[in-house]
């Protein structure tokens, strides 16, 4: 479990920093970000593939693992365009009640297809949080969802369906292996989105490139990593622990002002997830 805390600490500061550099460079749009991203991305992989990278050549070339990671790269790379969209237009303090409920969807489709996966104090937690992330962002009796917040919430789905395929690949592919393979897959993928030629990037950007792919390497390997060693329920609802970081970070570094709403709905589903863990 130690691995999933140290995820949920380093994604709160990616988080901060992915919004941090869309305020600082508003010139540079989503997709562009995306593909570039994951451009550092794979360098990072392939400087510590020595260490880190062992795969199952002969399982993972067969035609099962061959379709599942095609899957996988489809949803992340989707996934990863409505993520960024959306955190290119809201506030980190906005969009993150639904990023709480990112992790709970993740556990619900998790638990649809894996029977070692559900519990009945799941099922509550999520209704229950559900309940307050509609409430936070009701607004004189309207629930209001723009276009970001829908993309974020579309990101949650994408990422739940995701990690149902990840939980198997770790079968034949180590962590950082695997999100290696998905990286490159995904870069490909997002290359033949792009409308036009692909822009290239200013020098003043990689300090941040860098910053944010050492920090997505770690962060997802070591989530893949405890997905494979105690579930994908137990390592969401730990990962679930990181909005109290990114409330702090917030309002501290990006100076953004916090809605008492998304504060109740986050100290709630925190409370949930310390709930769901005991009694698990």
């Amino acid at each position: 479990m130690f691995a999933a805390f140290i995820a949920a600490v380093v994604g709160a500061v990616d988080l901060i920093i992915v919004k941090k550099f869309f305020n600082a460079f508003k010139k540079l749009s989503f997709k562009t970000f995306s593909w570039w991203l994951f451009v550092f991305i794979i360098a990072v992989c392939l400087i510590v593939s020595p260490w880190l990278v062992q795969i199952d050549v002969p399982m993972a070339t067969s035609p099962y693992f061959l379709w599942l990671l095609l899957i996988m790269a489809f949803l992340s790379a989707n996934y990863n365009l409505l993520y960024y969209y959306g955190l290119s237009y809201e506030n980190v303090s906005e969009i993150e009640p639904f990023l709480l409920f990112d992790p709970i969807v993740v556990i619900l489709l998790a638990s649809a297809f894996y029977a070692d996966e559900r519990f009945w104090q799941l099922y509550v937690a999520a209704f229950i949080a559900g309940g307050f992330l509609v409430w936070s962002h009701i607004k004189k009796h309207h629930i209001k969802f723009g276009k970001p917040l829908l993309a974020v919430l579309g990101f949650s789905i994408l990422a739940g369906l995701e990690a149902v395929v990840i939980k198997q690949l770790l079968d034949v592919y180590s962590p950082t292996a695997l999100y290696l393979v998905r990286a490159i897959v995904v870069a490909l993928f997002l290359l033949v989105m792009q409308e036009d030629k692909v822009k290239l990037i200013k020098l003043k950007y990689v300090p941040y490139f860098l910053v944010l792919a050492v920090s997505a390497v770690l962060v997802q390997s070591l989530t893949y990593y405890a997905y494979h060693n105690v579930g994908v329920g137990i390592t969401e609802f730990i990962l679930l622990l990181s909005p109290v970081l990114v409330y702090g970070l917030s309002y501290l570094v990006l100076k953004e002002k916090l809605n008492w709403k998304n504060l109740v709905t986050s100290a709630v589903v925190v409370a949930l997830v310390i709930w769901v863990s005991l009694v698990r």
